[in-house]
């Protein structure tokens, strides 16, 4: 077996040894044991987490003690799982190019949900008359030692505002929170009226553009730290995207806010897409605020989104640079109508509602191309790309000159394959209608990005515009940002003016020549999550697909297929010539690929870090198969309705036909689910995709018998274990009677087949059931029940009859020997991967919007107002992907607090996508300590 690790890069291929540092599942870790275990085959690896506690023991794994460490930091894996840090050459231009495919993918994600959670949201604010409750902020206590402001903000208060972030990791008070966003909010809505506002460059000074910042507070300060801070001759213009991602956009938003509040020139902010509440739900800002401020975060978040609504789409510059987050819009705008877009709202969902929603929405999301004219945006949604002609269309009708614009890290990159802090586009013609706004200006559109080594794993510059005492002098700076910590003992180093510049040169070029070395790796990791992520989100699509084009319905392809249906649904930019290698797809013997087994490899669990709303994934299963007895239906009724032709073979359109009157409690999508699963698993070759009865209602049984045992009365405590004698004598005797017969056609081999033909042969009246009388007979010719007497033998027949109506149908009759298969699982597994992926993928972000609509205390919620969300959202969507019994499960199951509730965000957390090939220890790991996950 292989790495994803090694699957997109192939160029890591290194050992881990043990004192590595390395990386599993994003996760920073140290090796401490590599070699046997002595209850697993092969190769193990035992590593202690570095920070968090994710792992699943203390380094000792079936008993035994292979390392040291803290109980939850240690871990055993395989060691293709992991990513060697420092041993993996520079990240290439085709590394670099895959990250962006999965970092486009996820905002394609979120945009695609986005007019659900808009939907839930109407009909939730409708029904609800639920408020925000206002709780007030005390003044500080005297024993808080943070930095305070009073109702003048000076250099100095700021100073010790930024040295206590340098120093500490302990929040300001929520009490010069609420303050500093009240003033800086009516400050901005005092002096920013229209969407596009306008600057001019301090002719004493100058004028600084900063791209995404991303909660990385460490280039914030690094950026002062260069270049000043803010000033009354020193203005920042912030490009939109300071929140999200990052661990510390409460802090970057409250240094600007201080200098805003203390220099109110000093500061502007543009309005980036991640300015906007849903965005803040899915990508961070949300949590953060929660971690930091736990009992006012509800409160601190709705102040930050009346800030954002203050926020301008769009700044000039002297009327000659135009600056923007995303880029232009797909219709030719004048700055007037852009002017009177009414900003002071949240990011349209739709660019199709109204000319000023799509300027909203265009402004924020669109990015450039190549590619003449308006184009579809690989982001998805309704989102697109604008060419090289509409940039100058735009500069030329409203008299500019630059177009300054940030929302991705630059596709420009160095020359050892890393991206640069800024990226040209639109290349100047010299008959060009555009005139640059400074000599050997290379395009008319500019990106920065002020974010380096963004998200902890691209190793990119940083960049900013500087306008230096006039618009025409403009240079772009880049830098790379340390830690805060670091950047403390720098200041504290540099004294002299020369030796500042030389320092922060040098600090800078060690810092990322160090990051470059593991670059790779954290690249791969973060890949390798995304991709399985992809696989999971897509993998009935991609099921349908193979199975369209597979012709002899064998669940095998020709490898070029496989390629074409992923290329197709996952990605056309990923290589998968590659990947079929790396992954071994490709059966030697046949030179096929049996797709169902690349597609069973991923897989989406739920495992709540508390051990929460566990009885899930017990209950669905056992609704499923109870309604299947309820029905109720004969053993001569069932084979009727399945093999309509009577050739003992079912179509997979009648086996959906027939669940679906049966009314199972599942959906149309879990129907399909089930489907897939039998034709995997039960389909004959030369049938043309058809499976026969009896393989269908045995893996039907066998997996609903495995997990929904009936529970024995005190008096029927020794039947469970006692049929297991009954069914061995059942086989013994029905395996005899083949052997002496001479019709080879009923010769099987299968338990089912042998507890199939004694139901049979004692259903004397040929009803379909077996009447009590009818089955204690069959039981006194077994013998492990001759000796029984009549009352045990009706214990027996009582606790076989599930329903209870006084005789047994064919599917009891087979529950109550609890048969097991290995193959018995898949049936379950995909409806509850189904349900898992509803909840996960479709769900999770109508319901948080949902959820926020309802302006709640916390996010504390009841069942009942959970169950609200839930059928809402389901409603909503066509058709509906959940049913009714299988909420009505879901919600008896949460696990609720002492105050009744449940705290949504953390179970809508709980889901993962799991690599069952590569995440085997964790399977081990749980069942030997007992560990609970699901």
């Amino acid at each position: 077996s292989y790495s994803f690790c090694t699957l997109l890069f192939p160029h890591n291929k290194m050992s881990a040894d043990v004192g590595d540092k390395v990386i599993y599942r994003g996760q920073q870790a140290v090796v401490k044991y590599n070699g046997p275990l002595h209850h697993s085959q092969g190769i193990w690896v035992g590593v202690e987490f570095c920070e968090a506690a994710v792992g699943r023991n203390n380094g000792s794994t079936g008993g035994k003690q292979y390392f040291e460490c803290k109980m939850g930091h240690g871990l055993f894996v395989r060691p293709g799982n992991l990513v060697v840090i420092g041993k993996s050459d520079p990240l290439s231009a085709t590394a670099f190019s895959q990250w962006q495919v999965f970092d486009t993918a996820n905002e394609g994600e979120f945009l695609k949900h986005n007019n659900l959670g808009q939907s839930a949201e109407s009909v939730i604010r409708s029904t609800s008359r639920s408020k925000l409750k206002v709780k007030g902020v005390p003044a500080p206590s005297d024993s808080y030692k943070g930095p305070k402001f009073g109702a003048t903000i000076t250099t100095e208060c700021i100073d010790k505002l930024t040295h206590h972030y340098k120093t500490s990791s302990e929040p300001l008070h929520i009490y010069y929170v609420m303050d500093l966003l009240q003033r800086a909010t009516k400050l901005f809505s005092d002096s920013v009226q229209q969407a596009v506002h306008d600057l001019s460059v301090p002719s004493s000074g100058g004028l600084i553009v900063c791209g995404d910042t991303h909660g990385q507070l460490e280039d914030l300060l690094w950026i002062f730290f260069k270049h000043g801070p803010p000033s009354a001759e020193r203005v920042y213009l912030l490009n939109g995207d300071i929140a999200d991602r990052g661990e510390q956009a409460v802090e970057i938003f409250l240094v600007l806010l201080a200098f805003k509040v203390a220099y109110p020139d000093s500061v502007w902010i543009n309005k980036g897409n991640h300015e906007d509440s849903l965005m803040n739900l899915r990508y961070g800002f949300h949590e953060e605020m929660k971690a930091k401020y736990p009992d006012h975060y509800q409160q601190l978040f709705q102040l930050f989104q009346k800030l954002f609504f203050t926020f301008p789409l769009a700044t000039t510059i002297d009327k000659q640079v135009f600056v923007v987050h995303g880029g232009l819009c797909r219709k030719p705008t004048r700055l007037n109508l852009l002017a009177s877009v009414d900003h002071r709202r949240p990011v349209p969902d739709s660019p199709k509602n109204s000319i000023h929603d799509m300027i909203f929405y265009d402004m924020l999301w669109s990015d450039p191309s190549n590619l003449s004219g308006v184009q579809p945006n690989p982001r998805g949604g309704e989102t697109i790309t604008f060419g090289p002609d509409v940039t100058q269309k735009f500069l030329v009708m409203n008299k500019l000159k630059l177009l300054i614009r940030s929302h991705q890290v630059p596709d420009s990159l160095d020359e050892a394959g890393f991206p640069r802090g800024f990226a040209w586009h639109h290349h100047i013609h010299n008959d060009a209608k555009t005139q640059p706004l400074c000599p050997n200006q290379p395009g008319m559109c500019l990106t920065v990005f002020s974010a380096s080594n963004y998200v902890g794993t691209n190793a990119n510059m940083g960049g900013v515009v500087v306008f230096k005492g006039a618009v025409e002098n403009l240079e772009i700076m880049e830098h790379y940002a340390q830690d805060v910590g670091y950047l403390h003992e720098v200041e504290r180093e540099t004294k002299e003016a020369t030796a500042h510049v030389r320092t922060v040169a040098m600090h800078e070029k060690e810092c990322r020549e160090r990051m470059m070395k593991s670059a790779a790796g954290l690249m791969e990791s973060q890949a390798l999550e995304e991709l399985k992520s992809l696989i999971v989100h897509k993998k009935h699509e991609l099921f349908d697909w193979f199975w369209a084009v597979d012709n002899d319905k064998d669940l095998h392809l020709k490898p070029e297929l496989w390629r074409e249906g992923c290329s197709e649904i996952l990605s056309d930019s990923l290589p998968w010539d590659e990947l079929q290698e790396k992954l071994q797809v490709v059966d030697k013997s046949s030179g096929l690929v049996r797709y169902t087994s690349f597609l069973s490899r991923f897989q989406i669990r739920f495992r709540n870090k508390l051990g929460l709303h566990a009885g899930f994934r017990r209950a669905i299963t056992d609704r499923c198969y109870e309604m299947l007895l309820i029905a109720d239906l004969s053993m001569r009724e069932t084979f009727a309705v399945l093999d309509r032709n009577d050739d003992g073979l079912v179509s997979l359109r009648e086996f959906q036909e027939v669940l679906s009157s049966l009314g199972t409690g599942m959906t149309k999508p879990q129907l399909d689910a089930l489907m897939k699963t039998i034709a995997v698993h039960g389909c004959h070759p030369g049938t043309g995709g058809k499976l026969r009865i009896e393989d269908f209602l045995s893996r039907l049984q066998l997996k609903y018998s495995a997990t929904h045992a009936k529970v024995a009365s005190k008096e029927q405590n020794w039947v469970p274990q006692f049929l297991c004698k009954v069914a061995k004598d059942i086989i013994v005797q029905q395996q005899k009677k083949q052997t002496q017969s001479e019709d080879m056609v009923l010769q099987s081999n299968s338990a089912i087949a042998f507890l199939t033909e004694f139901f049979n042969s004692y259903d004397l009246d040929k009803s379909g059931y077996l009447e009590q009388s009818e089955y204690l007979l069959a039981l006194k010719t077994l013998p492990s029940c001759k000796s029984l007497s009549p009352e045990k033998l009706e214990l027996i027949g009582n606790y076989c009859d599930v329903v209870g109506n006084g005789r047994i149908n064919y599917l009891e009759f087979l529950h109550a020997f609890h048969i097991e298969e290995s193959s018995g699982s898949e049936l379950s597994e995909d409806i509850l991967e189904q349900v898992y992926r509803v909840m996960h993928f479709e769900f999770t972000q109508p319901m948080k919007r949902a959820f926020l609509a309802l302006e709640g205390e916390n996010d504390r919620v009841t069942p009942e107002r959970f169950e609200e969300v839930v059928k809402t959202v389901n409603n909503l969507s066509a058709p509906p992907p959940l049913s009714e019994p299988q909420i009505r499960c879901l919600i008896d199951t949460l696990s609720l607090g002492e105050d009744g509730k449940l705290d949504y965000t953390d179970y809508l957390s709980s889901f993962e996508i799991v690599d069952v090939l590569f995440d085997e220890v964790l399977a081990v790991d749980e069942k030997e300590d007992e560990v609970t996950v699901e």
